[in-house]
This record gives C-alpha cells, sequence and structure tokens, in this order.
C-alpha cells in the first residue's frame, strides 16, 4: 500500500468514526468550533489546507444525524461503517475515542523535495498522543511506518520527516499570519462540517506542471484576472446540506463575468425536471488555450477534421446565455436546449452543417417539416428524433415532438412554478446570478419509478422510501466585487 493511500485511510478512519459515533447519538461535552487552531502550526505559503469537525457532540454533527434519520437506511448506514472500521481492525472506544482531536486538519505544500513533490500531513489534537501514535502504528502494519512529530500538543502524521518540516511553519510565519489565508477563511460561515481553503497562485503552479503550460484556462481567469484564494465550506442545515464557496481575483474583477437573469427560461414550461443556464464570459477564449498546449492541439485537430468545420464556429454557439432542460415525454424524457442568437441564420447555418456531417458518420436521417409556421430540421436517428428551429432570437433543439411547440406557447412556465421559486429560496439563490442548476428530485424520483414500469422492472422495495426525503438541488454562481461565490444546496424535508 502507498503512502498517500495510507494517509487516506487514516483520515477515512477517522472521519468513519465521526460519522459513526456522532449520528449513534454519541456526545462529547468539550467546547468546539472549527477554524484556524491547526493552521496556527502550517507555514504561511501551503498550497491547501482543510479542516473537518472532529467534535462528535457538536451542533453541526447532531443536524447530520437529525437529517440521516428521515431516511430508513440510516441503520444499514451506521451498521456498513461500523464494519468498516472491523475491517481495519478498529475499535471505537479502544483505538479512537482518545485519538481523536475536537478537528482532524490537512495541510499540503507544493515543491517538498528534490524531486519538487507535492508534502501533506495530517495533524490532530488528540486527548491521547500515545493513543494517537498507537491508531498510525496499527494503520501502519505491513507498511513502512509514517512519520509523526508532536508539536504543541497536536500530532503531525505525513509520509516522511521531509514532509513534515515542508508543511509546518517552523521558524516562518504561520498560516494565520496570511493576508490571503485570513481574507479567504473570514468569508466562511463560523459553523460548518468542513472548511477548505486553497492558494491560488500555488494551485495554478501545480496544476500548471502537471499540464505542462504555466497557467490553465481553468485557474487563469480572462486577461490578468487571476485567481486569488479559493475557501469551501458545507453546512448541515435545518432542510438539508448546503455547499458554499468563495474564489477571489487578484486584480478586483469577478472571475465568472456578469450576473444575469434568465432571458430563456421565459418559455420552459413550468413541468421541467430540471433547467440548467450558463453565460459564456465575455472575451474567453478557451479554444487558443488549448490549442497552445501540446496535449490537447492534436486532438482538436482531429476533432475538426472529422466535423469538417472549425470548432470555433461550435463554441460560437454558445456566446450568449445557454440553457438546457429536461421534461417528460410520452415516451422517451424530453431533452431540449436552448440557446440565444442574435445572429439566428448563422447559428442555424452551423447546426446544419454539424447535422449533415453526423448523418454521414452515424445511422441516421436528415428532414424537415413545418410547425406553427416555422422551419423545421430535423435528424431521425431511429428511436429518437432531435429537431430544431430558430424564432425570438433563439434556437431550440428538442427531442420530442411538440418541444418547440411547448416551448412557444403561453402557458404555465418554470419561473413562476411555485416548486421552482421556493427551491431557489431555501438554496438562498439571488434574483441575478452567473449561472443556475435546479433539479426537482421528488418529480424525477417518481419519473424514473414510472420508466422502470414501463420496462417492465421495478426498483428496489428500499430505494424509494430513501429517495423520498430528497426535494430538489440547487447550484448557482454569484458575485460581489472581487468575490467570486458559488453555493449548492440539497434540500431534504
Amino acid at each position: 500500500m502507498s503512502r498517500r493511500t495510507q494517509l487516506a485511510v487514516v483520515a477515512a478512519a477517522l472521519v468513519v468514526a465521526i460519522l459513526a459515533t456522532a449520528c449513534g447519538g454519541t456526545t462529547l461535552s468539550r467546547p468546539h468550533g472549527i477554524g484556524t487552531s491547526g493552521a496556527a502550526l502550517v507555514g504561511s505559503g501551503a498550497l491547501v489546507y482543510g479542516t473537518i469537525d472532529g467534535d462528535l457532540g457538536s451542533s453541526q454533527w447532531r443536524q447530520v444525524d437529525t437529517l440521516l434519520k428521515k431516511f430508513p437506511v440510516r441503520n444499514r448506514l451506521l451498521a456498513e461503517l461500523n464494519k468498516g472500521l472491523a475491517e481495519h481492525q478498529l475499535d471505537y472506544q479502544r483505538d479512537l475515542k482518545h485519538a481523536l482531536g475536537p478537528e482532524i486538519d490537512l495541510a499540503a505544500a507544493g515543491g517538498a523535495s528534490t524531486q519538487d513533490t507535492t508534502a501533506y500531513a495530517i495533524l490532530t489534537k488528540p486527548d491521547s498522543i500515545e493513543n494517537a501514535r498507537a491508531l498510525v502504528r496499527k494503520l501502519d502494519e505491513g507498511s513502512p511506518p509514517s512519520a509523526t512529530r508532536v508539536v504543541d500538543g497536536w500530532l503531525v502524521v505525513a509520509d516522511n520527516k521531509t514532509m513534515i518540516d515542508h508543511v509546518l511553519k517552523g521558524a516562518g510565519s504561520s498560516l494565520t499570519d496570511d493576508s490571503r489565508f485570513k481574507d479567504a477563511f473570514g468569508q466562511l460561515p463560523d459553523d460548518a462540517l468542513f472548511k477548505l481553503y486553497a492558494n491560488g497562485p500555488e494551485l495554478s503552479k501545480l496544476v500548471g506542471s502537471l499540464s505542462g503550460v504555466a497557467q490553465t484556462a481553468a485557474l487563469s481567469g480572462s486577461g490578468s484576472n487571476k485567481l486569488d484564494w479559493v475557501a469551501v465550506s458545507a453546512v448541515a442545515e435545518d432542510n438539508g446540506i448546503k455547499l458554499e464557496g468563495n474564489a477571489k481575483s487578484t486584480t478586483g474583477g469577478s472571475l465568472a463575468g456578469a450576473a444575469y437573469s434568465s432571458k430563456l427560461i421565459s418559455g420552459v414550461p413550468a413541468d421541467a425536471l430540471a433547467f440548467v443556464t450558463f453565460h459564456s464570459r465575455s472575451g474567453y477564449d478557451p479554444l487558443t488555450r488549448l490549442r497552445e498546449n501540446p496535449m490537447f492541439s492534436q486532438g482538436l485537430l482531429q476533432v475538426e477534421q472529422e466535423l469538417g468545420m472549425s470548432l470555433d464556429k461550435v463554441v460560437a454557439l454558445f456566446e450568449h446565455e445557454t440553457a438546457f432542460y429536461v421534461r417528460r415525454g410520452p415516451g422517451l424524457p424530453e431533452f431540449s436546449l436552448v440557446l440565444e442568437a442574435p445572429d439566428t441564420q448563422q447559428a442555424l447555418t452551423t447546426i446544419d452543417q454539424l447535422a449533415a456531417r453526423v448523418a454521414k458518420l452515424a445511422p441516421a436521417r436528415l428532414g424537415d417539416e413545418k410547425q406553427g409556421g416555422l422551419d423545421v430540421k430535423t435528424l431521425n436517428f431511429g428511436p429518437v428524433t432531435v429537431r430544431w428551429a430558430g424564432f425570438d432570437g433563439r434556437v431550440l433543439l428538442t427531442t420530442s415532438p411538440t418541444g418547440i411547440a411547448d416551448y412557444r406557447a403561453t402557458g404555465d412556465k418554470l419561473g413562476d412554478d411555485s416548486a421552482f421559486k421556493s427551491a431557489l429560496e431555501g438554496a438562498g439563490a439571488p434574483d441575478k446570478t452567473n449561472g443556475l442548476v435546479y433539479v426537482n428530485v421528488a418529480d424525477a424520483v417518481r419519473l424514473i419509478e414510472n420508466y422502470a414500469g414501463l420496462a417492465g422492472g421495478k426498483l428496489p422495495a428500499d430505494v424509494e422510501p430513501n429517495l423520498k426525503p430528497l426535494r430538489s438541488f440547487v447550484a448557482y454562481g454569484s458575485a460581489r466585487g472581487d468575490l467570486s461565490k458559488f453555493a449548492a444546496f440539497l434540500e431534504i424535508k
């Protein structure tokens, strides 16, 4: 077993113990709130720092247990978690209770050795250092021993002593003195299941070294607007689990572009089970960056040769707002894609060319028809026919025979649907976002059940009651000044 795997097992075992004991009702009386205690030992240039709530009596783990009680599978889950501990020959009372600190931290720093590898270490402040060391020795059985060090009552565990030296501050400044870290952690809620921080420049250098380019499109932003830091947290709330994050740019601008209210949602029928909207970032040119990377340039060229056109034309289809939604269908579900297309004819020309190429490469047949006075093109694959048409500065592609008519018709629309609005309100989504994902999980589950019945099958008896508490899922991005915010919320009732 590799050292990285061993350290992962250590972390996993600790997390499993937290879940198994917290959800089983064990409580601890010590005061606790995860934050920056371990960060005071870590060097200021750390690449990543994360902290997990290890207080089994904290309000967050009690809330997790409250949510889990809504699922019939809870008891079986706890049994599986305890079984996982037993497979590692671990007993909570004997091996873990006094080896766990009120928080379990992970820190990583770049360039740990002459091989320029990333150093990483796990830190915890247990009730008993000896118990914690005994746990590490037990997990090390059959493998080279981990390096450990005690610092101010904390046990630090890593691959080797060099990694510990590189992660810890030594005689230098600590992460808690770093302005970037303080700014990032200051954006996170006080009470959380876990918190995570990443140093933007260090992260960019690491990913750049792996991909063979100095900066990657995902981290460099547009122009000189680059990533300064990222901070993420997970919080258990009364009605679900929320993942929140913030990312800050180095130049004061948003990394995600301007927020907007969806125009394309205006035609989406109210019975849509899922809806996604995103907007291309102005001035963002991912293809040029990819073509400059030897790892991707040849592959892009081959794709363009197969399509018979430049990928720039395809990317241009998504230059403005794009929306995608899913609905029930008479047979298969309906999948519809809406493109905001100020130059509708140019967009249709590109799609027509793509369809003609697909028809040659796959067993599909091109056709055309009229719907409500519109010229509609079709691409028939047998069981599924894709239809597309342009209207009102938009292009709609759909797998439903009535998808175009339903989008254009008056009547109940998703933007006015009470379930949709309630889900967004519960997730805290603002009126304007940098992108939005919505899934009506409750109705989607019923759809899956219906399709299983039509196919002559049936969902396992224990699946339906364990999906029933899931109500909706919402994810969105927003911006405020130089902060780009993102959140995802799973509603549980």
